[in-house]
């Protein structure tokens, strides 16, 4: 209200200062990593200027919901109500982005069946560019910034006034960051004054030291570094959305340097090192996002997904697992906490020790790491032309997706895409069964198929103008984000930006992608499959039948859907013929989103995993030719569908690595779901070491684990109040499971049993 007449980058830079300037601290006992979003051991942020519009109607039910309760004041009630929510009530980018979106194509988007623009709550997904910042500190980019002002004010040219801006803002935000730290700084000092315990107080008075480095100037040791990651980490997550999957990058491979120069010195020893990385971890779960009841089916149980990359090969294509590889694993294994995930890198000559490690992790019941194949996601950034160097050097983002490390805005959850519809529209000639509504084109009455190219042709046509839809809805939202949500903070942490004097939301990072994931791909292989060996080859069926019987749901039909559950292939069992089909799904979903550019300049590119879209789109999915019943869940990810007929644990392996991840560069996640007992004592860790090579060398690409008996779960939704603290892998990242709604949590048990058959 107070900046309206200013350009909107200031207005962003001084709104982000205001916060940071007027936040409380809080530094609670025996902590030594600082910074807190509030004055509360955790805090949930409502973000009005974008999605959060939407949190405010439902406000005054938030305390009191059964899952994902927030403690909320009734005078903060009353001023979200009353002040906030007129003030932002049409100046919101969600707001003003479905005014920029077609009417047609807002209409796909709220009957929740097709695809759901992520992008519209605002930009987040990539990953920060520490090594650069650490280099640097924040009053060296403050006083550059300066010099560019002095520059362009002396020899103006066209873009003098907006580049002017862009380094005025950056001034703002660099200062900002330096004064929050002070302010830290100070309190520390403070407290430090009437400290009883000597330890205590030489603690505090070592944190006002730190706080004064840093992030002005660049650290001088590990802990140092650390509390830069965390000053960064924490004002970018004020600055915009929630800090989502806003990403700390090769984390081991930045910290390596400040570790052995500490334990060189003395300073140090690997136990301080491995408190000092729990310590950033435990912060990095003080930040709640609040959603929605709509978007919180979509996104149950998530937080932040913060991700940290370690290990994986280097430039050079050598490998450079380190020291702060295991400290890092280790600290992650004895905190067992949601955040952040743990993303390790491995690849066909990674060293037996991590092997070893990562499957001690994973055995012991920590669900928060996933692992990812260096092989083939180096060759998914090369086939998007990214030098080698740089394919090599990418880190992971968020819960699955990939990123040309520090030189990226990859945007790489904008939205979720239900392939499955897809199939019941090619099957109805457009039409949704469930609800009634043309979602599609007609592609013709599926009774005049003469063969099963005629179904892929009419799938591939719904998939093609659909993807078109999202993908025009995405460059609506993300116009408006650029217009109204510039993000200067975010720009001076992504290489290329700041010397082009640019918003990052404008296309000035090196590479500008935009990820949109496929959800439900094995169900429309194993109903590809199905059609074509019961309806066209082998003609136990007709395809009227096939078509009478999903449209009604299989309630008459219950011969016709068991003949499709047992007597076709499935995805899932190495069945050359089902894994055809998942590939043919697979690669019809990458071309058409490959063909639509972003308004950054980039392209579109595909991932494949659902956070928990799968069942909230499964809600609105009829029956498939797959024998699924309709409104169940989807599959989820590159997993085979739960409740498909299985063969065992090597099939199910051998079919996800079929797929060409190539096509991927945005991720896929695949999820497996073990009982302890497949990996107790050493037999079961040499069983997951040999597990990850046999992965590795076969061609997946991302494998996480789930290592819980089943029973547990089960009890855990009997007596929630028991089991608070219970983790689980969800898709790409961890929640607590009694947060989630029931029908997540059959889905997660229902892996399970799949799993164990």
């Amino acid at each position: 209200m107070q900046t309206e007449d200013e350009p909107r980058i200031i207005r962003q830079a001084k709104a982000l200062a205001h916060i940071l300037n007027g936040i409380p601290l809080r530094i609670l006992p025996d902590e030594i990593i600082v910074g807190a979003v509030s004055d509360l051991k955790r805090g949930a942020m409502v973000y009005p200027e974008s999605h959060g519009s939407r949190i405010i109607p439902e406000i005054e039910d938030i305390k009191t919901r059964e899952r994902r309760s927030v403690v909320i004041t009734d005078e903060e009630i009353k001023t979200l109500q009353d002040e906030i929510a007129s003030y932002w009530a049409d100046k919101s980018t969600l707001e003003q982005g479905e005014q920029k979106t077609p009417e047609k194509t807002m209409e796909t988007i709220y009957s929740g069946s097709v695809f759901l623009p992520t992008e519209a709550a605002g930009f987040g997904h990539l990953s920060i560019n520490y090594p650069m910042l650490l280099s640097m500190g924040f009053d060296r980019i403050k006083t550059n910034a300066e010099e560019r002002v002095l520059e362009y004010n002396k020899n103006p040219d066209s873009d003098s006034q907006a580049k002017v801006e862009f380094y005025n803002a950056a001034q703002i935000v660099a200062d900002s960051v330096i004064k929050f730290a002070n302010r830290y700084s100070e309190e520390a000092a403070k407290m430090a004054k009437t400290e009883n315990n000597s330890k205590r107080k030489e603690e505090l008075e070592r944190i006002a030291e730190i706080c004064k480095q840093v992030p002005a100037k660049p650290p001088r040791d590990l802990q140092e570094a650390l509390q830069f990651i965390r000053f960064t980490h924490l004002s970018l997550s004020l600055e915009a959305y929630d800090g989502q999957a806003v990403s700390m990058g090769r984390i081991d491979q930045y910290l390596q340097p400040f570790y052995e120069a500490d334990i060189k010195s003395g300073k140090l020893d690997r136990d301080k090192a491995i408190e000092l990385v729990e310590m950033l971890w435990i912060k990095t779960n003080d930040l709640v996002p609040v959603y929605d009841s709509f978007a919180g089916m979509y996104f149950d149980g998530l937080l932040t997904t913060q991700a940290a990359t370690i290990g994986g090969i280097n430039k050079e294509g050598i490998d450079s697992t380190n020291d702060m590889t295991y400290i890092i694993l280790e600290a992650t294994k004895n905190l067992g906490l949601p955040l952040p995930s743990v993303h390790i890198r491995v690849h066909k000559e990674s060293p037996s020790k991590l092997l070893t490690e990562i499957a001690t992790v994973v055995a012991s019941g920590v669900n928060n790491i996933a692992m990812f194949n260096d092989d083939v996601i180096v060759k998914s950034w090369e086939r998007q032309s990214v030098p080698l160097e740089e394919s090599r050097n990418y880190a992971t983002v968020g819960c699955v997706e990939l990123a040309p490390f520090g030189t990226s805005f990859t945007s790489s959850d904008a939205a979720l895409f239900n392939l499955a519809m897809c199939l019941e529209l090619a099957l109805n000639n457009g039409e949704s069964v469930i609800l009634g509504l043309e979602l599609g084109v007609e592609t013709g009455d599926p009774l005049t198929f003469q063969s099963i190219d005629d179904v892929i042709e009419a799938y591939r046509k719904q998939v093609s103008y659909l993807v078109g839809l999202m993908a025009e809805s995405s460059n609506c939202f993300e116009a408006t984000t650029m217009e109204l949500m510039p993000s200067p903070l975010l720009s001076l942490c992504v290489e290329d930006c700041f010397e082009a004097g640019q918003d990052i939301t404008r296309g000035s990072a090196r590479y500008n992608f935009t990820g949109v994931q496929g959800v439900g791909m094995a169900d429309v292989a194993d109903s590809l499959t199905a059609i074509d060996q019961l309806v066209f080859r082998e003609k136990k069926l007709s395809m009227e039948e096939l078509v009478e019987a999903i449209q009604d749901g299989f309630d008459d039909y219950e011969p016709i859907r068991q003949l499709l559950l047992n007597k076709a292939p499935k995805y899932g069992n190495d069945d050359k013929m089902a894994d055809d089909y998942a590939q043919l799904v697979a690669r019809i979903y990458s071309e058409e989103v490959e063909k639509h550019k972003n308004v950054r300049g980039g392209s579109f590119i595909s991932g494949m995993y659902s956070v928990t879209s799968h069942v909230p789109f499964g809600y609105f999915t009829g029956a498939l030719p797959s024998g699924r019943l309709p409104s169940l869940p989807l599959s989820n990810g590159a997993s085979p569908s739960i409740g498909a007929p299985a063969k065992g644990l090597s099939a199910a392996l051998n079919s996800v690595t079929s797929i060409d991840y190539a096509q991927y560069p945005n991720g896929i996640a695949f999820t497996l779901s073990l009982d302890p007992g497949f990996v107790s004592g050493e037999e079961g860790i040499d069983y997951l070491v040999n597990l990850l090579k046999s992965y590795v060398e076969l061609g997946g690409m991302q494998i996480q684990f789930n290592i819980l008996d089943p029973e547990i779960l089960h009890d855990a939704q009997k007596k929630p109040d028991e089991y608070r603290d219970l983790l689980v892998r969800v898709a790409g990242y961890s929640a607590y499971f009694v947060d989630m709604n029931p029908d997540v949590q059959n889905d997660i048990i229902g892996r399970f049993q799949r799993s164990s058959n």
